[in-house]
């Protein structure tokens, strides 16, 4: 036998998960991205937590591999990482999920701490103080800060802050760490990328994985004239906003030319959640149909940081642009894009892609059941 007959074969997505999180159940919102299908749909309305999403793509797992994107963070900042390795508890841990394993979801670690002086490398979630400076008492415990790298060029929030400040992630990604420990069994069916491998190997061999987006990266991704290129901002808690994306993304050429079926974009409409979730599900279907890379390999930090989804054809370094609000009028999706970003222009790569064959296709879908029972 070769050499290549013992090598495990690479595998792609059959089917992506998008789940946009929060601390509160009611406010976390899925979508499925059918790969094969070209179409998104979305489960019937419920409290999701790790466990029902984790079910879903069991069953989803019957086509093909799955994987399942989660609007949280999975790594953690450099400077961090060095002291939980110098912590004598933790002394030496080689990845962040063989680290999360060592973790008890009960104990004083998911504590949220008020005063920088009380933080601590094994106390790490906190409350923003109000007043100048807050912020910054307690990334200045960590060298280099609590920012990851990719995190600091698109302007998130300290993974580790739950609180005091818009827009803050630590409730979330505390919740999720917690489901999450349990079930990092030895026998477990499913990975997370990219401390555990390679995406493509891990689809072949768990055939579900776990994996970080971040819905500022999906949105240009989603509507932009063609990949690669730079992040687009949308004031997703303004309907208006929301309303010109979705309208945007309904006439962008490549849905039309790929015979993309959006599914129903109501939710998106009415909900920044469900616009997160939805739009996440475009961002990766459309990478797959063009044939890119989900990530650049540029983007990668197996070793702590981790990785985001759809950071490549979205460059997180290159300068983001903004999606104008001006929706008044009947030209207002062009005037409000002009001079600022290339949306509707198809891209090459789409303008080679099979047209739309089947009924209905590109329209938008009410009733996609959930596979669940």
């Amino acid at each position: 036998m070769s050499e290549t007959d013992n090598r495990i074969p690479l595998a792609s997505p059959a089917v992506f998960i998008s789940a946009d999180w929060s601390k509160d159940p009611r406010k976390r919102s899925v979508h499925v991205a059918d790969l094969g299908q070209r179409r998104i749909w979305r489960p019937e309305d419920g409290r999701w937590d790790l466990g029902t999403v984790l079910e879903l793509a069991r069953c989803l797992a019957r086509r093909g591999p799955v994987l399942v994107g989660l609007d949280l963070v999975l790594g953690v900042p450099s400077g961090y990482w060095a002291q939980v390795r110098e912590h004598p508890p933790w002394h030496g841990v080689e990845s962040p999920v063989g680290w999360l394993r060592l973790l008890d979801p009960s104990s004083d670690f998911f504590a949220t701490v008020k005063e920088p002086a009380a933080w601590r490398v094994d106390r790490p979630f906190f409350h923003v103080p109000a007043g100048k400076g807050g912020l910054g008492s307690f990334q200045g415990r960590v060298q280099g800060g609590l920012l990851r790298r990719v995190d600091q060029l698109v302007g998130a929030k300290p993974m580790f802050a739950v609180s005091g400040i818009p827009g803050t992630v630590g409730s979330g990604t505390r919740d999720l760490w917690m489901e999450l420990i349990p079930r990092l069994k030895d026998d477990r069916d499913f990975a997370v990328w990219p401390f555990e491998g390679e995406l493509q190997t891990l689809l072949a061999t768990r055939r579900i994985v776990l994996a970080e987006t971040y819905p500022g990266l999906a949105y240009a991704a989603a509507v932009a004239g063609g990949l690669p290129t730079h992040r687009l901002i949308v004031s997703k808690t303004q309907g208006p906003a929301r309303e010109l994306a979705c309208d945007l993304l309904k006439r962008a050429p490549w849905v039309q030319e790929a015979g993309v079926d959006l599914g129903d974009l109501a939710p998106a409409r009415a909900d920044e959640d469900a616009f997160d979730s939805h739009l996440t599900a475009v961002a990766v279907l459309r990478c797959a149909i063009e044939g890119l890379p989900l990530c650049d390999p540029s983007w990668i930090d197996e070793k702590d940081e981790g990785a985001i989804l759809l950071a490549g054809p979205v460059d997180p370094a290159r300068p983001a642009k903004r999606l104008e609000e001006r929706t008044s009028g009947k030209s207002a999706a062009a005037t409000s894009t002009q001079g600022r970003l290339d949306l509707l222009q198809p891209s090459r790569r789409s303008r080679s892609r099979r047209p739309r064959t089947e009924p209905g296709a590109g329209r938008e879908r009410r009733d996609y059941p959930c596979p669940v029972p």
